[in-house]
């Protein structure tokens, strides 16, 4: 089973979207501060991280900037955010991907399965090669 680590802070939209994972086979950790984040991440190892932009005590931009340097999986940012520029800010500070909230479940789980199974394969094509898969 996937684990992930999604930073939200508007427990219905957590829990919702935890709930919808759950049945999918993906296990989630729900934080709803973005100052916690990074030491959840970094003690639990998830698979991948899903992170809101606008979070009390650190933005979901930073947060990617930061852990980016000490963390090698997959993250993306899930928000409600749509401007051109913040797709772009993303991706540039390491996010795999930019998500809109009003994206359906379906679709979420597809792109957030995606994800998963590409760092599955780089994870396994490095362990081939000797390589560690993920920076400490």
């Amino acid at each position: 089973m996937n684990r992930i680590v999604f930073v939200e802070d508007d427990a219905e939209v957590g829990s919702l979207i935890a709930a919808y994972l759950a049945k999918h086979d993906i296990d989630v950790i729900v934080e709803p501060r973005g100052d916690r984040a990074e030491d959840l991440i970094l003690t639990t190892q998830p698979d991948l991280v899903l992170l809101d932009i606008m979070l009390p005590g650190k933005d979901g931009m930073t947060i990617c900037r930061d852990l980016r340097h000490r963390w090698q999986g997959p993250i993306v940012l899930l928000t409600s955010l749509d401007s051109d520029m913040n797709h772009i800010l993303a991706l540039e500070m390491g996010a795999c991907d930019y998500i809109l909230k009003t994206t359906p479940p379906a679709v979420l789980l597809a792109r957030l399965r995606l994800h998963l199974r590409q760092s599955e394969q780089t994870q396994q094509a490095k362990k081939s090669s000797g390589e560690r898969a993920y920076a400490a």
